[in-house]
């Protein structure tokens, strides 16, 4: 598993996020810099309730096509490509029907000012669920290259928009830019995946067949994990106000970014884990020391790095830095298991250890957010991901116990 090819994707994929990371940087600076902590912050939550909502619309259809297409070679992987491409559609409209929806209640739920920007931003927002779908379908014909490269060409078209608007950096106008840019990444992704429209019906079927097999299963898990971060972000604009959500995803920008290597490693490997009969020790071990590593880094080099970068206004973030960047050290040893188990199709076991990931989460959220704001958010975000790596050790080892002497 640690041979030339998933160390030569890892190694993209990671080289790819750094970029991307970088890019997100300089376009997150650019608005924090031109717009108030407030405006920031309802900016910062419209795009994080758009990816959460974005959650909801993937059912389970595209862990069993990555999987179907990495069990196959040649026109026909690519021939599942397409028919995965094509259930998307429907999808897409969906989507775009419930932003704009969900737009003329949002600031009434949530203490921001998001409602009509996201409304604006609705008949482009498609891409949001679709990131999705090209990271789970190149893995599956180990093309990881065209996910890393296309989010690389979305931070950059995002960036070009920003510097070139001749106008005054509003909510609404950083939104369209924002989901602009990645319409036109995504549509490029799904191109260079050279997808095969032949015999659509019949992927299609067998797509929707191991959806119902065991993908609807892991869609549950991702639902009942309902993505830490996410839930994080509109708890605190529920409970608090953007300014408070404008901290903790700058924070969690920063703090993220030390994940990347790992994460790169667990993406790069899922083909290989598909036929694999064990985890290897060493993958677990890299994992452990280099998230831990890259942990402590990250949070040495966040008092400077966002002052000088966002600007003093920003200086509340620094003391979120470390937790989250915890956290993002035992998530990517989770996104090891994590990637084992999709690979083997172990649908139930994942809806398991999210349900218990979602109830943790849930519960410390509730208990720590109303009484220490970000601060609680940040390490109720540590805790439950620590308790959901132990649920996943545990499934996988329960996984092997035919094989294991």
């Amino acid at each position: 598993m640690l041979g030339s090819g998933p160390a030569r994707q890892a190694s993209i994929f990671t080289g790819s996020t750094i970029v991307v990371s970088v890019l997100g940087v300089v376009t997150t600076a650019i608005l924090a810099r031109r717009m108030t902590e407030d405006v920031f912050g309802s900016y910062a939550f419209a795009v994080s309730f758009l990816a959460f909502a974005a959650l909801f619309f993937e059912f389970g259809l595209f862990p069993p096509a990555a999987r179907l297409a990495a069990l196959r070679t040649g026109e026909e992987a690519h021939a599942i490509v397409g028919a995965g491409l094509v259930l998307y559609l429907p999808l897409l409209v969906a989507f775009s029907l419930f932003a704009f929806a969900s737009s003329f209640f949002v600031d009434q739920v949530f203490d921001v000012n998001a409602g009509s920007a996201i409304r604006v931003a609705a008949p482009l927002v498609g891409g949001v669920p679709f990131v999705l779908v090209p990271q789970q379908l190149s893995q599956g014909v180990d093309r990881l290259y065209v996910w890393s490269v296309t989010q690389v060409l979305f931070q950059a078209l995002f960036l070009l928009l920003l510097v070139l608007a001749p106008f005054t950096l509003s909510i609404t106008a950083a939104l369209v830019f924002r989901m602009l840019a990645l319409a036109v990444a995504s549509l490029i992704a799904a191109w260079w995946l050279r997808p095969v429209f032949r015999h659509v019906v019949q992927y299609a079927r067998e797509i929707v067949r191991d959806t119902r097999s065991y993908g609807f299963s892991m869609y549950v898990g991702r639902l009942l994990s309902i993505g830490t971060y996410n839930m994080d972000v509109l708890m605190l604009g529920a409970f608090r106000d953007g300014r408070t959500v404008g901290y903790y995803t700058l924070a969690a920008s920063v703090a993220g970014a030390s994940g990347l290597p790992v994460q790169g490693l667990a993406t790069a490997l899922f083909r290989r884990m598909a036929t694999a009969v064990a985890i290897s020790r060493q993958v677990i071990v890299f994992s452990a020391v280099g998230g831990l590593a890259s942990a402590l880094v990250a949070t040495l080099l966040a008092g400077p790095f966002i002052e000088h970068v966002f600007s003093a206004r920003y200086a509340p973030a620094v003391a979120l830095v470390f937790p989250l960047a915890l956290a993002q050290a035992v998530r990517g040893v989770t996104g090891i298991y994590n990637t084992y188990l999709s690979a083997q199709a172990k649908g139930r076991e994942l809806r398991s250890a999210n349900v218990i990931l979602t109830t943790s989460n849930a519960a410390l959220n509730v208990t720590l957010i109303p009484a220490y704001g970000a601060t609680g958010a940040a390490w109720a975000s540590f805790v439950a991901l620590v308790i959901n790596l132990g649920a996943h050790v545990f499934y996988y080892r329960r996984s092997l116990a035919p094989v294991l002497p």
